[in-house]
């Protein structure tokens, strides 16, 4: 962006984006006064971070520097507190319970309000180390894959060149497995080889013989097998819970590559975990889309609203909403046969940097013949500091600056058992 404004101000031009958040990080010169508690590093605080934190900020982390130490807490202090204050860490975007109700999500990473108000109060303290004594056993991390050794992994067939600057189509590849027989799989990995560079991925499974049609495989209305995305790199389902993969399936991976400066190459990787027993539910993905959105320029709060009908009795497990950068906002709602409406999910405030799933703590069944409405909001004013173009009619479009109304659904159904697979065998496919 500073490049393109650089030009058109030299070009006499007006630049295409007014003005936008600088992203660097926060400085702490201000002298800190001394904590009036007993809070201290090891009594408390190493806790609220490792129970909060550092699943993402720990050596080879997703996120960009580690908060293991007390050094490298304090070395952070300044941007800590600025995004713990601003709630976009940790980064949890669903509405609130109402007080005294329990959280309805199984992976809410949210502060809770006494964490919360810890952590802000001792980091804007002298922030004390205390007896370290009182320090709680360190976490430790897997060094290769979150979820274990891998049964099977699947890798692109070939490296992937990606240029310096620019804008890269979305790019699908395809790989044949050689599976003798059906496979359960009880969890999944994408890792990217060139992560940097690499904005999602989205992988789906296809009967063996499948000729993929690179459109319907690059495709995101109609759900998908496993994906990547800001926030999210791999998953464990439940147990008696897992997805199907078809002996001999064609696995299809469709890249959005954004090129950060630096040429590269990637050849992205997923590793799946087999269960050791046939499930007893087989999950399922769908999108909710409406594809022929259309958002007026300058609309501060343009709504989209998309609507099913449930076909059958259907058990509710996750959902997530995605929208690009001038997404504001996204609800669920359920409207039961005797006209009840339920909102499901929540999302007052969305964040395009983090594509989260939302996890029931409790699933939710609907009953057949229900409705499911998905609503997303969209900030297309001068007043959203990530527009690339106000005075754009934005329409759906893959690249960051178009716009996406998908809202994803986890389920299964609750009177179709899952099938029971052959004995299973190991695969490695590199």
């Amino acid at each position: 962006m500073l490049r393109d404004a650089l030009t058109a101000v030299l070009a006499g031009k007006v630049p295409p984006v007014a003005a936008t958040e600088a992203p660097g990080c926060a400085l702490d010169f201000k002298p800190a006064a001394a904590l009036v508690s007993n809070l201290t590093y090891h009594n408390r605080i190493s806790r609220i971070l490792q129970n909060n934190c550092l699943e993402c900020h720990h050596t080879g982390g997703l996120a960009p520097f580690s908060l293991e130490t007390y050094d490298d807490v304090k070395s952070h202090a300044g941007m800590m507190r600025k995004q713990v204050s601003r709630d976009v860490m940790p980064p949890w975007f669903a509405a609130l319970p109402a007080p005294g109700e329990a959280s309805h999500w199984a992976n809410d990473r949210s502060l809770a309000p006494s964490d919360k108000a810890d952590l802000l109060a001792w980091l804007a303290s002298d922030r004390p180390l205390g007896d370290p004594a009182e320090a709680p056993l360190a976490r430790t991390f897997p060094t290769d894959w979150e979820i274990g050794q891998p049964d099977l992994v699947v890798q692109l067939p070939r490296a992937v060149a990606i240029k310096a600057e620019g804008v890269m189509a979305y790019q699908t590849l395809t790989v044949e497995t050689t599976l003798a027989e059906d496979k359960w799989v009880q969890a999944f990995e994408v890792r990217p080889t060139a992560r940097e560079a690499v904005h999602h991925v989205i992988v789906k499974v296809h009967a063996a013989g499948t000729k993929v049609n690179e459109r319907e495989a690059g495709s995101e209305r109609d759900g998908f097998f496993a994906a990547y995305v800001p926030g999210n790199s791999h998953h464990t389902f439940p147990a008696g819970f897992a997805k199907k993969l078809p002996a001999g399936a064609v696995v299809s991976f469709q890249m959005h590559y954004t090129p950060n400066g630096k040429a590269t190459t990637d050849r992205t990787m997923i590793g799946l975990v087999f269960a050791k027993e046939p499930p007893r539910h087989t999950i399922r993905v769908a999108g909710l889309s409406a594809p022929r959105l259309s958002i007026p320029p300058g609309a501060p709060n343009h709504l989209e609203t998309t609507t099913i009908t449930v076909p059958y009795d259907t058990t509710l497990l996750a959902f997530t909403p995605h929208m690009h950068v001038r997404g504001k906002a996204a609800r669920y709602e359920a409207t039961l046969p005797d006209g009840t409406t339920r909102v499901l999910l929540d999302v007052p405030r969305y964040d395009f940097n983090w594509q989260l799933t939302y996890q029931l703590a409790e699933p939710i069944t609907l009953p057949r013949g229900s409705k499911l409405t998905y609503h997303a909001w969209y900030d297309n004013s001068p007043a959203n500091p990530a527009n690339p173009d106000p005075a754009k009619n934005v329409r759906w479009g893959p690249q960051t600056f178009d716009e996406m109304m998908l809202g994803y659904v986890e389920y299964y159904l609750p009177g179709q058992p899952a099938a029971t697979p052959a004995k299973s065998v190991s695969v490695n496919i590199r």
